[in-house]
């Protein structure tokens, strides 16, 4: 009995099928053959150049997914794939096209509204973003990734009241125990903590474990529970960037306080300070990516931001201090280094920071550039200093500006912290060393952008965590020279305080202050 061969359609279903799979060899080789009876199959060839934008290999399924489109124009999927893949070219402009022609074919295309939501997301459109995301909520609640979307832009413009309402709504959609509620609930974490909500705020934010490639350590020894801790060896370990672990190291003291005998693990550029700090008992070193157990003995073991989860670790409806700064010291020998090699500086000595990790997401809001220090680098009868590091900091050899440059001579924070101590104030965008300052009980100004970090909380001009730290907060999104043009006239008025007399403006007059600005800090 013979059997006819599979028909055309029947062999695209198949491919379709290993495709979902993600068998594209066997989806492949069954498009091709389809194709190849028939050049101008639209279907094949969408699915073809799908095939190929999964793979990797662009230009061919741009040339692919083009085919398509002209022979069966009215098919909205096959916009939207255009699309996809001119977004992932960077053609934002053709890839609006083809989203914006998909809903117009099929305005109830889901997928086509969050995608143009994405589009307009990445190009800082918020309000176009919105309208995307909202839309396509109403026409499917469950569509999480929307409501999600719609929780980060509020996140971004400091709604986050808003926010809070946006990543409910998508747990509620998303599936349980899924990285998109895992994301969900860490973003509702960063909101309830900007808020001050924190005996909410942290236990949710225990959900960053469930989130991709972010594990704890691989330990044979359990997780501290926050019970008793007489007598018993925890191993506390350092997560996320330096920022963190300069501010939250200040909770290990309540560890030693219980009994804890504290084994701490930092990253190298740490150590040092850590060590002259005493802020553990042991202290020891993991290089970045290092996952292999620790071949000491302890207890049990924590990462160090979990500990603000644990009952009686962190009290009260804000931050509390278990010590009051400074709880970071700088190395004497280093400090005394320090104190020779600026000893020429004359008048005000101003440290300044404009930038974070370059690679790293966070940093697209809160940095700056050099050349938005402009205004402040005027300010007569002060002598600046800079501590900033990596890329950034070759912006000092690509403009002349009359700035003292350490980058070459920092190379860890026990040295940064060495330098801290002998100028008289920093002047900084929201990165490590602000922290640094704040643990070392130094005069630090902190510029925030308008979607700043949750440990800022909100609308605040000072900090509950360091009590040395003024925040200067943007008035408009992303207007660094604004802000800085502010922050100089402060700067004069904090000369005045230290009786440090500045000269006159070109009326006469020295530049004023800020209403509604807390005190400079002293």
């Amino acid at each position: 009995m013979s059997h006819s061969p599979p028909t055309d359609q029947e062999q695209l279903l198949l491919a379709i099928r290993h495709f979902n799979e993600g068998d594209m060899g066997s989806a492949a080789r069954l498009a091709q053959a389809v194709f190849t009876a028939n050049p101008n199959h639209a279907e094949a060839i969408h699915l073809l150049g799908m095939i190929a934008l999964r793979t990797g290999r662009l230009e061919l399924a741009t040339k692919l997914l083009v085919m398509a489109v002209e022979l069966q124009p009215r098919q909205a999927a096959f916009h939207f794939h255009l699309g996809e893949l001119y977004g992932q070219l960077g053609h934002t402009e053709a890839a609006e096209r083809q989203y914006r022609q998909a809903i117009r074919l099929q305005p109830h295309f889901v997928p086509a509204h969050v995608h143009l939501g994405n589009l307009y997301f990445g190009m800082g459109a918020y309000d176009r973003a919105k309208k995307s995301y909202k839309t396509a909520v109403r026409l499917d609640p469950k569509t999480h990734i929307a409501s999600y979307n719609l929780g980060i832009i509020a996140q971004e413009m400091g709604e986050h009241g808003v926010a809070l309402h946006c990543f409910d709504q998508a747990l509620q959609a998303a599936p349980v125990g899924s990285t998109a509620a895992a994301q969900a609930h860490t973003a509702k974490a960063f909101s309830l903590l900007a808020l001050g909500r924190f005996r909410e705020g942290w236990p949710e934010y225990e959900w960053r474990w469930q989130l991709p490639g972010n594990t704890p350590r691989i330990c044979a020894a359990p997780l501290w529970d926050g019970l008793d801790i007489q007598g018993k060896r925890i191993y506390l370990y350092t997560e996320q960037g330096f920022g963190d672990a300069l501010l939250f190291v200040r909770y290990i003291k309540r560890l030693r306080d219980r009994g804890g005998y504290v084994i701490l693990e930092c990253k190298p550029e740490l150590l040092t300070l850590f060590q002259g700090s005493q802020l553990a008992d042991e202290m020891v070193v993991r290089a970045s990516g290092d996952a292999t157990p620790p071949d000491f003995a302890f207890d049990c073991h924590l990462p160090l931001l979990s500990l603000l989860a644990l009952p009686g670790i962190f009290a009260g409806p804000e931050p509390t201090l278990p010590d009051r700064v400074p709880y970071l010291r700088a190395d004497p020998v280093a400090q005394e280094a320090w104190r020779v090699q600026l000893a020429a500086l004359r008048g005000l000595r101003v440290a300044i920071c404009w930038s974070g990790n370059p690679e790293t997401a966070v940093n697209r809001n809160r940095a700056c550039s050099l050349a938005d220090f402009a205004p402040l680098l005027r300010v007569p009868g002060v002598s600046f200093v800079s501590i900033q590091k990596g890329v950034p900091a070759q912006q000092m050899r690509a403009q002349p500006v009359d700035v003292l440059d350490l980058d070459a001579q920092l190379t860890d924070f026990a040295q940064t912290a060495a330098v801290l101590a002998n100028v008289d104030l920093l002047i900084a965008t929201d990165t490590a060393v602000v922290h640094l300052a704040g643990g070392l009980g130094r005069p630090v100004w902190t510029l925030l952008h308008t979607a700043a970090e949750w440990r800022w909380l909100q609308h605040r001009l000072d900090t509950p965590w360091y009590p040395n730290m003024r925040l200067f907060r943007q008035t408009t999104a992303g207007d660094w020279l604004g802000l800085l043009e502010r922050v100089a006239e402060e700067l004069c008025l904090y000369q005045g305080s230290r009786g440090i007399i500045p000269l006159v403006g070109s009326r006469g007059e020295a530049p004023g202050g800020v209403r509604g600005e807390a005190p400079p800090g002293t």
